[in-house]
């Protein structure tokens, strides 16, 4: 047994080295190709540590945003004429198909029918309105079409809803005078959270 030995050793030119298991530190950097794996094709997502590939190495032409934002939108065209009961000037239903947070943006032209009036407005997601809205209004008198007080409201979402269909309004409620809400606009956008 023991000239058996020597004699591999001496064939072998005097060392022997047993390799069970190569780890990343037998390799050097930029030595490993595609060409050099098994199956001919590059490293693919399992085989990466999870949160260890940054921005600038992955093709952003590859990434798909669908399975993260949803959008809705929508824009009447038409006057709200306002009571003194809040209501629905522009609505629209989103569909999220996981939990995600909401982007509400809304827009629109007050204009008084008649002497000085002023209204209320804010975003409403499935009927919980905002606790701080709008109140665009005229201290003189503004009757013209063309002559109204633009408004823009965004609201983000203070935490992720949930996976389903949710209704965002822009309600609207008259303070004073005869007053109508010209073009009301909506859009809403959701991104999955984590």
């Amino acid at each position: 047994m023991t000239a058996t030995l020597a004699l591999v050793l001496a064939v072998a030119g005097g060392t022997a080295y047993a390799v069970d298991k190569i780890t990343s530190r037998d390799i050097a950097r930029n030595t490993i190709r595609s060409s050099n794996l098994k199956n001919h094709r590059a490293v693919r997502g399992k085989d990466v540590v999870r949160k260890s590939i940054k921005g600038r190495q992955i093709d952003e032409s590859t990434l798909s945003a669908k399975p993260l934002i949803s959008v809705a939108a929508h824009e009447t065209g038409t006057e709200c004429v306002l009571r003194n009961a809040l209501r629905n000037c522009v609505a629209d239903t989103i569909g999220l198909s996981r939990p995600s947070d909401l982007l509400v943006i809304t827009t629109g032209n007050e204009e008084t029918l008649q002497a000085p009036a002023a209204s209320s407005c804010g975003i409403a997601i499935d009927g919980m309105q905002e606790a701080l809205g709008v109140h665009p209004g005229e201290i003189g008198d503004n009757t013209g079409v063309l002559a109204t007080n633009g408004f823009a409201r965004t609201l983000l979402s203070r935490f992720p809803l949930d996976a389903g269909h949710h209704t965002v309004a822009l309600r609207c409620k008259r303070l004073g005078g005869q007053v109508q809400i010209d073009e009301p606009t909506i859009a809403a956008i959701a991104i999955a959270a984590r």
